[in-house]
């Protein structure tokens, strides 16, 4: 392969985004370049990267997990300096490639994959995720957590969509966390200790940082809070496979995720990438939740499908997953998210809550969810 190839792989890589940019890292040997591989779920789920190469390379990366430009003995001082930070450095001179690149660990005293924590506080965490946007995937988090909470566990939620934060919204508080000696304090809202950047920008304020930045707020409010004790914490994750999801589920020990998805095949489509990736990163799946599922006029009763039927049925068979809800398309739902008042509070007698109640059942028993004891119960 000719370092023309590897220049347009380099291009394919950066322009994808900062974060695989970051993965690349270039150093000289004898003169050269070398592609190597790393294969192992712990670092297998950088998927545009590793896609975007691996087709570049064709047959020469069959079997590789994950492909980049590695630093040598013999690399200069910049380029070693560059290559420790993640930098890319655009490759000069003659390439070499392997074709098979068989399983390595981090050498001792190296750097390996970052390290998966627990969030303290919280015994189990729950990632709400889709493929795109538009889907309702924030309203499913915060009735999610609502109706969890109704079944009288310990419920956090952290908004870690960082670009459109609408939990405070939903939950109708906007009252800024107060930070003592660096550490967050949740407020609460509608029962809930919440978390999210929504109350510590201007709600009219576009949110424009690079992915460093977003990485260290959602390291903050995941690590750097003190969470009270918890029996789950959900996690609104924001949609697609970028620098939030990837920074989470590299750093933090996840008990399951769950994908929401409109029955539409587009939506679909995209659902299918969003769980891929987590099965990649060892996330447990724990399934599909069909939103705006079905819709009932409420003249005739005649119900129908405005975003087509079963789509979330068929695409959880195919992926070897449960279809863990249907939640109807009821205009309470979305005026409960407007007006700051959850529709699993204001109408919990509707479909929608009845959904999200069976919703949370499920997800319970999958985590096996139950109340911790109170310690002053415990004599």
């Amino acid at each position: 392969m000719n370092v023309d190839a590897v220049r347009r792989l380099w291009a394919q890589a950066s322009e994808a985004s900062e974060v695989t940019a970051r993965l690349v890292a270039c150093a000289e040997r004898e003169g050269g370049w070398v592609l190597r591989g790393r294969t192992g779920a712990s670092w297998s789920g950088r998927l545009r990267f590793e896609r975007a190469l691996a087709e570049g390379l064709g047959e020469q990366a069959d079997g590789c997990d994950l492909v980049w430009l590695a630093p040598a003995p013999g690399a200069s001082k910049e380029d070693r300096a560059r290559a420790k930070l993640g930098m890319a450095v655009k490759p000069q001179g003659p390439v070499e490639v392997g074709s098979k690149v068989p399983a390595q660990r981090a050498p001792k005293g190296g750097k390996g994959p970052p390290e998966r924590r627990p969030v303290p506080g919280a015994r189990k965490i729950l990632a709400v995720a889709s493929g795109k946007g538009g889907v309702g995937k924030s309203t499913v988090a915060v009735n999610l957590a609502l109706a969890l909470k109704a079944r009288g566990l310990k419920v956090g939620l952290l908004d870690a969509d960082v670009y459109g934060p609408s939990i405070p919204t939903m939950l109708g508080s906007f009252q800024a966390p107060t930070r003592e000696e660096g550490v967050f304090q949740p407020p609460v809202a509608q029962g809930l200790p919440f978390l999210s950047l929504g109350l510590m920008v201007n709600p009219d304020q576009s949110v424009i940082w690079r992915g460093p930045m977003v990485q260290r707020m959602v390291r903050d409010m995941l690590q750097g809070s003190a969470w009270p004790d918890l029996d789950v914490l959900v996690i609104d994750l924001p949609p697609g496979t970028g620098d939030v999801q990837l920074t989470l589920v590299q750093r933090t020990l996840l008990d399951g995720a769950v994908i929401v998805s409109t029955p539409q095949d587009i939506a679909l489509i995209d659902a299918a990438r969003g769980l891929e990736m987590f099965r990649k990163m060892d996330v447990p799946v724990l399934g599909i939740i069909e939103n705006m599922a079905s819709w009932s006029c409420p003249d005739c009763g005649v119900t129908s499908h405005p975003f087509g039927q079963d789509g979330g049925a068929r695409e959880a068979v195919r992926l070897g997953v449960d279809l863990l809800g249907r939640i109807p398309l009821e205009p309470a739902v979305r005026v409960g998210g407007d007006q700051g008042k959850p529709v699993v509070l204001e109408h919990p007698e509707s479909e929608a809550s009845k959904a999200f109640s069976g919703l949370a059942a499920r997800i319970a028993a999958v985590m096996t969810l139950d109340p911790a004891p109170d310690p002053d119960s415990l004599g």
